[in-house]
C-alpha cells in the first residue's frame, strides 16, 4: 500500500471535514486530490447521490479501441492473478472497453455502471481514475477516500494518459481499478508502460498521409542543432525549435506554414517576427496520393539585413528626400502577419510594374480593397475602375487621359464569367495600353482547379498572388478590429472588452473580414459607445465553427445555450438547470455546437 492505515483514516477525516466544510477541511491531503476535490465541488458532483450519464453514440470499434485491444490483452495476461479490472476511455472520459481480470472486482464496479458508454468525467462523477487524468494531463491514482464521491470509496484506480505522438493530444485513458485494500503503486509503472505502447499503436494505424508527413520530421529532427515544425491536422515542434522561438512566435511561423502550404511543393521564403527576427524557411509540401499531407519546415535565424536594403512594397528602394539611402517599406495596409506582408508587397510591386494581377483568396479576405489601397499609395492622382467582370466588359472602360496618372481596373469574381464574356474579354484587355492602365482581377482561390470557362483568359495575366484567409492572421486581429470599428462607428473611440477580443480570437471566421465586420456591426446596434462586451457579439461567435451547417431550430438551440450561459455566468449547473436538461447533454450540444466558455 502507499498508505499506512493511519494516513488512509485522515485521508477520510479530511474527505469528511471537507464535504461539511469546503476547502479548510482538504488539510493532509495530496495537492492532486485537493484540487480535485475543489473542481468536483464547483462543478456541481453531489458526493453522496450517484448520477452519471450514458452515451450511445460511444464508437467501440474507434481507431483508439482497436490500437488499445492487443496491449489490454497483453496486461491482462500479466496480471492474471491480480484482482482488477482494466478499462480504456475515449478523449471525452467515456468508457469504450473493458476487461476484468476479477470477476469479484468486476461485479463490484457494475454497481457504479462502470461499463462501456458511461462518462466518467471528472465534472460529472468527481475524482477518479480517468477523468481526474484529463484534469491533470498526467497519470494518477486515486485510492479510497481520496475519491469525491462515495460510492467510489470502496475502489483504487490507476489511469495513464494515451498520448497520439503525432498530435501531441490526449486521445484517451488506460483505467486499472481494483479493491482500495489490494492497490498496489506497482500499477502505476505497468498502466504508464501500457499506455505508452498503445500510443504506439496510434501511429502504426495512422493513414499513410499523416505517417509520411510524420517520418519526414523525425528524418529533419535527426539534422544536429536544426529547428524544424510540422504542420498538418495538427502542429509538431521539435525540442530545437521550442528553445529558440516563443510560443506567440512559434504560432506565426505555424500560420505562415499554413499560408505555404497552398503553394509550390518547395519553397524558401523569410519571416520577419514582430521582435525582429528574421526566420528562414525551407519548407517542403509533403504530398501522398495527390492530396497535401502537411508541410514541414527547417528553421533558422537569418543575419539581421541593414534598413537601406529593404525594398519598398513596390519592389524598388525609394529615396528618402535629403538623403542617399531608400525610404523604408510602406506599412502593409490592415496587417503585419508574415502572409499578409508578403502578399502585400507582392501586389505592391506588381501594380508598380503594370504587372496584370490575378488576386486569389478565399471570399471576404479583402482582395479589391488591398488591391485599390496598395494603388491609392502609388498613385494617388490615379482613377480607379472596379466592377463585376461582365458589366467592365459590356461598359468598356473610360479612356486615359495621356500623361495623367495610370487608370487602374480591378475585374472583380473572374471565376463567374461565362462562355461569351470569357471570349470578349482578351479584345478588352488589348485595348488598355501598359502605362496607362492597370489591371487587376479577383479570384477565389477554391475555383483554380474547376473546369469553368475562366481558365480560357488565365493567360492574359502575368502574375498570381493569394491572400492569406483572416484564420490565418491572428497577429492582426486587434488592427483589423480597430479598423473596421474605426469605420463603423467613426469618433466613438468604441473598443472591444478583453473577453470579446478573445472570442474573436477563437473564431475561425470562415466568411473573413465581411462576417468579422458583420458580427462587429451587430454588436454596435447593441451598444453603440462605449466597451463592446461578449455578449454583444451575435451568439455564433461563441461558437468555433461548426462541422455542417446548423438548421434553424439547431441555431435557436444554440444560441439559447449560448444565452442561458451568459445568464448563468458560465456555470454549467445552473445553465442546465435553467434550459430544463440534463448536465451531459448540455456538454455534449456545447461539444456539438463547439460552444466555448466566455
Amino acid at each position: 500500500m502507499h498508505q499506512g492505515w493511519d494516513e488512509l483514516r485522515q485521508v477520510a477525516d479530511a474527505r469528511a471535514e471537507f464535504l461539511e466544510r469546503g476547502v479548510p477541511g482538504a488539510t493532509g491531503v495530496r495537492d492532486l486530490v485537493a484540487a480535485s476535490w475543489r473542481r468536483s465541488r464547483s462543478a456541481g458532483v453531489d458526493a453522496a447521490a450517484y448520477r452519471i450519464s450514458y452515451h450511445e453514440d460511444v464508437d467501440l470499434d474507434s481507431r483508439l479501441a482497436r490500437s488499445a485491444r492487443p496491449v489490454i490483452d497483453r496486461l491482462a495476461a500479466e496480471m492474471v492473478d491480480v484482482p482488477v479490472a482494466i478499462a480504456l476511455s475515449d478523449a471525452h472520459a467515456r468508457i469504450v472497453h473493458r476487461l476484468d481480470c476479477s470477476t469479484a472486482v468486476g461485479r463490484q464496479l457494475d454497481r457504479v455502471d462502470f461499463n462501456a458508454g458511461f462518462d466518467f468525467g471528472e465534472g460529472g462523477v468527481g475524482t477518479n481514475g480517468i477523468g481526474t487524468v484529463f484534469e491533470t494531463g498526467a497519470s494518477v491514482s486515486v485510492v479510497g477516500a481520496e475519491h469525491f464521491t462515495e460510492a467510489f470509496v470502496r475502489f483504487a484506480c490507476t489511469g495513464a494518459p494515451i498520448v497520439d505522438p503525432v498530435s501531441g493530444r490526449v486521445e484517451g485513458v488506460l483505467d486499472v481499478s481494483s479493491l482500495a485494500e489490494t492497490w498496489t503503486p506497482l500499477m502505476h509503472t505497468l498502466v504508464r508502460r501500457a499506455a505508452v505502447d498503445i500510443g504506439r499503436n496510434l501511429l502504426l494505424d495512422r493513414s499513410q498521409a499523416t505517417r509520411a508527413l510524420f517520418e519526414t520530421f523525425l528524418r529533419a529532427d535527426a539534422r544536429p542543432r536544426q529547428a524544424v515544425m510540422a504542420v498538418g491536422d495538427s502542429l509538431t515542434v521539435n525540442r530545437r525549435a521550442q528553445q529558440l522561438y516563443s510560443a506567440a512566435e512559434q504560432m506565426t511561423l505555424h500560420q505562415h506554414a499554413l499560408f505555404l502550404m497552398s503553394r509550390q511543393d518547395r519553397v524558401t521564403d523569410s519571416v520577419t517576427l514582430d521582435s525582429g527576427r528574421t526566420v528562414r524557411l525551407r519548407a517542403t509540401r509533403i504530398l501522398v496520393g495527390g492530396e497535401v499531407a502537411g508541410i514541414v519546415l527547417l528553421l533558422d535565424d537569418e543575419p539581421s539585413r541593414p534598413q537601406s536594403a529593404v525594398a519598398s512594397p513596390a519592389g524598388r528602394a525609394r529615396p528618402v528626400p535629403g538623403t542617399d539611402g531608400p525610404a523604408p517599406p510602406v506599412p502593409a495596409p490592415g496587417g503585419r502577419s508574415p502572409g499578409w506582408r508578403a502578399a502585400c508587397a507582392q501586389v505592391g510591386a506588381g501594380l508598380d510594374r503594370g504587372d496584370r494581377l490575378l488576386v486569389l483568396g478565399e471570399p471576404g479576405t479583402g482582395r479589391r480593397t488591398l488591391v485599390t489601397e496598395l494603388f491609392g499609395r502609388l498613385h494617388p492622382a490615379g482613377a480607379v475602375v472596379v466592377g463585376e467582370v461582365d458589366q467592365v466588359v459590356g461598359d468598356g472602360v473610360p479612356t486615359a487621359v495621356p500623361g495623367a496618372a495610370p487608370t487602374l481596373v480591378v475585374l472583380r469574381h473572374l471565376d463567374r464569367i461565362g462562355p461569351d464574356t470569357a471570349e470578349r474579354l482578351p479584345a478588352l484587355l488589348a485595348s488598355l495600353a501598359r502605362g496607362r492602365y492597370v489591371v487587376a482581377a479577383t479570384l477565389d482561390d477554391a475555383r483554380t482547379g474547376a473546369d469553368l470557362p475562366f481558365q480560357a483568359v488565365l493567360r492574359e495575366f502575368t502574375q498570381a498572388v493569394r491572400l492569406p484567409p483572416l484564420r490565418h492572421r491572428t497577429d492582426d486581429l486587434p488592427d483589423v478590429v480597430a479598423r473596421l470599428l474605426a469605420e463603423l462607428a467613426p469618433d466613438r473611440g468604441v473598443r472591444l472588452h478583453p473577453a470579446a477580443s478573445r472570442l474573436v480570437e477563437r473564431h475561425p471566421w470562415p466568411g473573413n473580414l465581411v462576417q468579422l465586420r458583420e458580427a462587429l456591426a451587430a454588436a454596435l446596434q447593441r451598444r453603440p459607445v462605449g466597451e463592446l462586451h461578449p455578449d454583444d457579439l451575435p451568439a455564433w461567435c461563441r461558437t468555433g465553427g461548426s462541422s455542417h451547417t446548423l438548421t434553424p431550430l439547431e441555431q435557436a438551440e444554440r444560441d439559447a445555450i449560448v444565452t442561458a450561459l451568459e445568464a448563468c455566468q458560465g456555470n454549467r449547473v445552473q445553465a442546465a438547470a435553467a434550459l430544463g436538461m440534463a448536465r451531459s447533454s448540455l456538454y455534449r450540444k456545447m461539444r456539438s455546437y463547439a460552444i466555448t466558455d466566455a
